[in-house]
Order: C-alpha cells, then sequence, then structure tokens
C-alpha cells in the first residue's frame, strides 16, 4: 500500500483484509471446483468498454481493454492464454489478476493493436483461448476511431501536452474552464486515459467537480469520425486514486462529488456516453462518487472502487456509489464500499451504495456492495423530484451486498415495472434484506436470492421481508429465495406486511426467524446446508434447498452466483443464489 493511500484511507487496509477472506478460506463467493476435477472451460462476462480505436496511443497500437470472467488460470498469459477479437489476436498483452469488484472474477488486459484492420462500426466477437479452449464469444467489440490522450498529475504539462502521445501527457483532466487540459480537448470517440504514479488526484475541475460532463456528449459507436462513447480509465497495472474528500468548513471550498454529469432535462443531449474503467475514487461530497444526475444516459461503469467515507462532515450528503438514473446504464463489477451518512454516521441514513432516483433502463451486475452504514446497499426511489415519478426496467443480479446500515435492497417509492432480482447475495443489514414501500409496483420479480442475518437490531415489526406501503395485486413475484434471518427475529413484517393478492410467492426456504410464511405457496423449510453459514453461502449436498425450488424461474434465472454452474442441476432448481454443482 502506497504511503498516500495510508493517509487518505486508512480503513481501506481492513477492507482489502476482509476482501481476501472472502476470496480464499470458504469466502462467500469462494470458488467450489472438486479435488480432481476437469478443468472448466474459460468464461467471458463482461468488458470494460465495447468499442474503441485500433491505432494512436502507446506505441500506435489503439486503446486498452479489460475482459472479466472465470477459468483462465494464473500464468501463460499471452502463450496459453489468448484473446482474440474479430478472429485474431490482439497486439499485446498487459496484466491478469483479480477483479476490483467480485474477488472470484478474473480481469484481463490488453492493447488491442491493429486487428488486421476490420471494418470501423462492426461488432466483432471476442474470445479468450486457455491452452486450445475457447471461451464463449457472445460478447463483442466495435473498432472505432478516436484519440487517446493521456494525463499524468505528476510528470504532465498542460501546455505541451500532445493528443496521443504517452511521453507528453496533459497535466489536469479538466479545471474550472471547460476548455481547457485534456477535456477540452476530447470529443466523442476518444479516451482519456489517467497515469497512477502514487500520487492522489486532488485537482478541481469545474463547478466543483473533479469531473463534470457539462457541455458535451459521446454517442453511439458508429464506425464514423466523433462518435463513440467518451471514455476515462486508468492506465493497465496502475492505481489511479482520485480523491475527493468532503470537508465541514466551506472555506476550504469543499467539492460537490467527483464524477458527474448534468441535468439533461435542462440541458438537453449533454452529459450522456460516457464510459468510467479501473479508477479509484472516494468522494464525500453531496453528489458521491459517480452521479448520473438527471437523465445522464448511456454511461458504462466498470470495475471501479468507490467510497464515500468522508460523508461523515455533511449529514445530509445523498452521496453514494453510483447515484442517479438515465437510460441505457450497465454498471459492472465495481467494488462500492465505506459510505457514511453524517457526523459520528447519526445522518439520516439516505446515502446509499447504489441509488436509483428516476426513469430509464439499469444493468447492474457483479458488483461487490459492502460496510454501507449510511444508507442501504441498493435503492430505488422516484417521486418526481428527479426528473420522473416512476423508475423501473432494471436488471439486478449476481450481486454481493453485506454490512449495510438500513435495508439491503430497498424498492421504494415510485419503483414500478419490469424489476428483475436475482442471484444476489444480502447479508448482515441492520433492516431488512428486501424492503417493499411502493403503491405502483407491478409484477417485479425476486428469484433465487440469499438473505442472511437480516435485522441484525432486531427491530420490532421489522423482518428479513418487508413492506410498509400498500401493495397493489400482483405487485411481486418472490419465489427460490433462501431466506434466514437474524435468530428470533421475524421473517416477514413492515407496516403493512404482506396480503395474499400482493402476488405469487413460491418455494421459498425459511430457517431460523419466527413469525408467519403462509403468504409462501408452497414454503420450504429444515436444515439449510451452507458450506458455512456466514462466510460461504454454496449448498451442501444435504441441504432441504437442493432441488425444491420452482421452476417457473426458468426464463430468467439460466446459471448461479458462481456465473459458470448452469441451473437446474440435478432432479430441479435449487433455492438460493447458488446450485450445487453436479
Amino acid at each position: 500500500m502506497k504511503a498516500n493511500e495510508a493517509q487518505h484511507f486508512p480503513g481501506r487496509v481492513l477492507l482489502r483484509c476482509a476482501l481476501a477472506a472472502l476470496c480464499g478460506g470458504g469466502g462467500a463467493v469462494a470458488s467450489h471446483a472438486h479435488a480432481g476435477a476437469r478443468q472448466a472451460p474459460p468464461l467471458l462476462v463482461y468488458t470494460d468498454i465495447v468499442s474503441g480505436p485500433n491505432d494512436g496511443g502507446e506505441n500506435n497500437k489503439g486503446i486498452y481493454l479489460s475482459l472479466f470472467g472465470k477459468n483462465w488460470g494464473n500464468v501463460g498469459l499471452g502463450s496459453a492464454l489468448k484473446v482474440f477479437i474479430g478472429g485474431v489476436e490482439v497486439d499485446n498483452y498487459r496484466s491478469l489478476g483479480r477483479a476490483r469488484g467480485r474477488p472470484d472474477i478474473q480481469q484481463l488486459t490488453v492493447q488491442i493493436g491493429a486487428l488486421g484492420k476490420p471494418r470501423p462500426g462492426a461488432a466483432l466477437p471476442l474470445k479468450v483461448v486457455l491452452n486450445g479452449v475457447a471461451s464463449n464469444d457472445n460478447l463483442t467489440f466495435t473498432v472505432n476511431p478516436g484519440r487517446i490522450l493521456f494525463v499524468d498529475n505528476v510528470n504532465g504539462k498542460d501546455m505541451t501536452a500532445v493528443a496521443g502521445d504517452i511521453r507528453r501527457p496533459f497535466r489536469h483532466v479538466q479545471t474550472a474552464r471547460l476548455d481547457q487540459a485534456a477535456w477540452g480537448q476530447a470529443g466523442a470517440g476518444d479516451f482519456i486515459v489517467l497515469r497512477g504514479t502514487g500520487t492522489a488526484w486532488t485537482d478541481r475541475g469545474h463547478d466543483g467537480y473533479f469531473l463534470r460532463v457539462r457541455d458535451k456528449s459521446g454517442t453511439a459507436p458508429t464506425g464514423a469520425p466523433r462518435s463513440g462513447p467518451i471514455g476515462l480509465m486508468g492506465y493497465p497495472g496502475e492505481d489511479v486514486y482520485i480523491y475527493q474528500a468532503y470537508q465541514a468548513d466551506a472555506r476550504n471550498n469543499p467539492p460537490k462529488g467527483a464524477i458527474s454529469a448534468i441535468n439533461a432535462q435542462e440541458y438537453p443531449g449533454l452529459g450522456q456516453w460516457l464510459s468510467v474503467s479501473n479508477l479509484r475514487i472516494e468522494a464525500g461530497g453531496p453528489a458521491g462518487a459517480i452521479n448520473l444526475q438527471i437523465l445522464g444516459s448511456h454511461w458504462r461503469i466498470v470495475n471501479n472502487e468507490l467510497s464515500a467515507a468522508t460523508a461523515v462532515g455533511n449529514s445530509d450528503a445523498k452521496a453514494g456509489g453510483i447515484v442517479g438514473n438515465g437510460f441505457g446504464q450497465v454498471w459492472l463489477g465495481n467494488h462500492i464500499h465505506d459510505v457514511y451518512c453524517g457526523p459520528a454516521n447519526r445522518g439520516p441514513l439516505q446515502n446509499h451504495g447504489i441509488y436509483i432516483d428516476g426513469d430509464g433502463d439499469y444493468e447492474i451486475a457483479y458488483n461487490v456492495i459492502e460496510n454501507i452504514p449510511g444508507g442501504s446497499g441498493f435503492q430505488t426511489y422516484a417521486n418526481g423530484s428527479n426528473g420522473s415519478d416512476t423508475t423501473g426496467n432494471i436488471n439486478f443480479h449476481h450481486n454481493l451486498i453485506r454490512g449495510v446500515g438500513k435495508h439491503g435492497i430497498n424498492l421504494a417509492d415510485g419503483s414500478r415495472e419490469r424489476i428483475n432480482i436475482f442471484n444476489n447475495i444480502v447479508a448482515d443489514t441492520r433492516y431488512a434484506g428486501l424492503r417493499f414501500n411502493s403503491t405502483q409496483l407491478r409484477q417485479a420479480r425476486i428469484y433465487n436470492n440469499t438473505f442472511y442475518h437480516t435485522n441484525t437490531e432486531g427491530k420490532a415489526g421489522y423482518a428479513a421481508i418487508m413492506n410498509d406501503w400498500h401493495l397493489p395485486a400482483h405487485a411481486i413475484d418472490l419465489q427460490n429465495n433462501l431466506v434466514v434471518p437474524s435468530p428470533g427475529t421475524d421473517y416477514t413484517g413492515g407496516s403493512v406486511g404482506f396480503a395474499l393478492s400482493a402476488g405469487v410467492v413460491n418455494r421459498n426456504f425459511w430457517f431460523g426467524g419466527k413469525g408467519d410464511t403462509g403468504l409462501d405457496a408452497y414454503p420450504q423449510t429444515g436444515a439449510h446446508g451452507f458450506a458455512a453459514a456466514g462466510r460461504d453461502f454454496h449448498l451442501r449436498p444435504d441441504s432441504w434447498a437442493v432441488d425444491a425450488g420452482s421452476a417457473a424461474v426458468a426464463g430468467l434465472v439460466t446459471n448461479d452466483y458462481d456465473i459458470s454452474t448452469p441451473r437446474p442441476q440435478g432432479l430441479g432448481f435449487d433455492i438460493g443464489a447458488y446450485e450445487l454443482a453436479r
């Protein structure tokens, strides 16, 4: 750990230890390959970017691309382990290691090179090959023209910087003047690459943010010049740390946040189509680490470490890891942690891990959201104040949420339709593991999640799954969830509770709590059979949750939390986030 890291964020070393324990020694996301088992084929799950130039930049070999997946081994990068785009091998290999999000997912970074000079704008299949065995090739990358602007906060100079030249980098990403620094030159299709020199990025850009996307937008990548998202990424293998701490004394010019869009209702067409990847950000201002504002559409946020530990200086920061709303959102593989809520953490619990506050559509997966004493792990809430009265169109899956000061998952005011929540692990929540508070919810599909050690405070009227408003008929479809509250606390509750008309509740597994499970058409009970309760939620073969689930989830749930294990196995679907591999 670098000296400045310890100075600015002393709690980080503890989180690294916690994640190390999670990754090995029976962690909640530990791999469970049997000794002597045949090596599983490589699996490609997601990438940090989906388009970029195949020329310019370092050695004129184009943009850097990180791929994320499983079963890639630990050695042989570039020899036994290779990457192909459109059937052509990439130019050079940079690193192979653990992703920033879930510790069981690997990150492989390359520089793409010319790739045989394919036609710009064509979506080319991606493939990882290990010892001659190929991965799935259903993900694509589009070669798209653009420039690469390097920024170095130690060795850079804005006056002499040259776009595309790693030897002559800019000093600033953005200054108070939008036409200066790297941001002043960047346009659609360009990438700003930050160097990690061991010195934290404390610069202030426009309007009190490190970077305010105020005056421009990217576009969809079409292959034409001046098209494509604007990219912001950390240089491969370097720790790029953006430190925008909140300070209570206004004379110290406290930042509003780190990276932010603009209100696209007031500024139509601006603040959209950005990618943010491979950064580490601490931002405790009122806007949090990354804020989409209103209709900050088409942001791709991948493989970042995001925190708001310094929000202790603002009792009502409403900050968080990722906040805002918009269409075309893709937020994958981030580690969001240490989000606080006011002096001595006694604020109003409004600083959440991920907070959707308006209309749009969202793909949110493979994130670790932990140690969020400031609020809920994941919250949806829309009441008209952020551009829309409702929110929905959400796929929230394969995420780990643990150690939160409010609810694990909170579907609150305005949460409406096409909400899918599946294959998540939610543990150690002060209040509910899953809470409803919407009169507009329609057939929210909540499948195959594991809720463990909920309502740790033991608060009366609270429960593992709770409802605080009058749900309409057919609001929920709750199946195959494994529910283990804190000992002696209720399975279901809330100020209103659940009526039988609320929707489908079927074949959930209830263990260790108390109270009524009569809303479940076929409640399952018995020994949960965790490999190591509280640490590893894989199921043992003797678990009563094995093969006890409903097959009605098959249209949505095709694998388990491990990603690499298909569902169902054996005689039927298992209950909870994990499927027992056969």
